[in-house]
């Protein structure tokens, strides 16, 4: 079929707008009555509605940030100190979705040079703000006035090739399993095999494969530490860059009280851990804002037993 070598051909030209490959594909999908397809091609083009439909290849994790006055100071545009221990909850404080058609994509690509951002409500800045405050002795005369979520504008371009290589996959398989001269009544006899091709080659409701974008991101961790067992933690800190003095201030009141909950320590470690992100803020310790709170709360909860 000349239009399956049509789609491919401009697919493979990557200074092409993915619009034109799109509608004809949408085009294609009508032909031969693949709702399936034809729901994905449409969303890409005109932009998803809801939140459940949105593939995972348009999700990612940013760095929170804000515009702050502290004392006589105006900051802006800087990263917040704003810790979780709960993976799951941590990654939907700092998600970022990106809705957009493809056209709008292609038009951010081009126009944003460094990053873009997603703010929240004020009501979500006045929780902050609290946070903040209440946990960080830096913050004394701390007055938020705004914040968001920021990402890298290569994050619109993961988008957009994802969405160029899946299709481009996707016709190459059609190809492969028909032949390049394939008839339209072919391809309406095989709706079930081109559902099965499309469910292996187009990623269309996400599988997992969130895109990591935040601070630290290329940290990984990999210590494993016995409960209780202080000269672990304590190499695991050190190696992760931690100073002598501030592993030995963990050390001296870890014992001395026991976690909250799983996902919430006591004052006095919360404290140490609040005091590690502003070091991390104001980069006297050498890691991203978003990772640090991750490497100290898996640490600190496997010393615990509750990691």
């Amino acid at each position: 079929m000349q239009l399956i070598e049509t789609i491919t051909n401009e697919l493979t030209d990557v200074n092409l707008s993915l619009t034109s490959p799109l509608l004809k594909t949408k085009l294609l999908a009508s032909r031969i009555g693949n709702q399936k397809l034809l729901i994905w091609v449409t969303n890409e083009l005109n932009g998803y509605k809801d939140k459940a439909d949105l593939p995972d290849y348009r999700k990612t994790t940013g760095e929170i940030v804000g515009d702050y006055v502290n004392g006589m100071n105006v900051i802006n545009n800087h990263v917040l100190p704003i810790p979780s221990f709960d993976n799951s909850f941590d990654d939907e404080l700092r998600a970022f979705e990106l809705f957009d058609g493809i056209e709008p994509l292609e038009q951010m690509a081009v126009l944003y040079k460094e990053n873009l951002l997603k703010q929240f409500t004020q009501g979500q800045v006045a929780v902050f703000q609290k946070l903040l405050i209440n946990h960080a002795n830096t913050f004394e005369n701390f007055s938020l006035i705004s914040a968001g979520v920021r990402v890298p504008v290569n994050t619109v371009k993961r988008v957009l090739n994802a969405v160029r290589n899946q299709l481009l996959d996707f016709m190459i398989a059609l190809e492969t399993e028909f032949g390049v001269e394939v008839q339209i009544e072919t391809l309406q006899f095989n709706k079930q095999k081109i559902t099965t091709i499309m469910n292996t080659t187009i990623n269309t409701n996400g599988d997992g494969n969130l895109i990591n974008t935040g601070a630290g991101a290329n940290i990984t961790y990999s210590a494993t530490i016995n409960k209780g067992n202080q000269d672990a933690l304590k190499k695991s800190l050190l190696e992760n860059e931690v100073s002598e003095s501030d592993a030995n201030e963990l050390l001296s009141v870890i014992d001395a009280e026991t976690p909250v909950s799983s996902t919430e320590f006591g004052p006095k470690v919360s404290q140490w851990v609040y005091k590690m992100i502003g070091k991390a803020m104001d980069n006297s310790w050498k890691i991203g804002v978003s990772a640090a709170g991750g490497v100290l709360g898996k640490l600190i909860c496997q010393y615990y037993g509750i990691g």
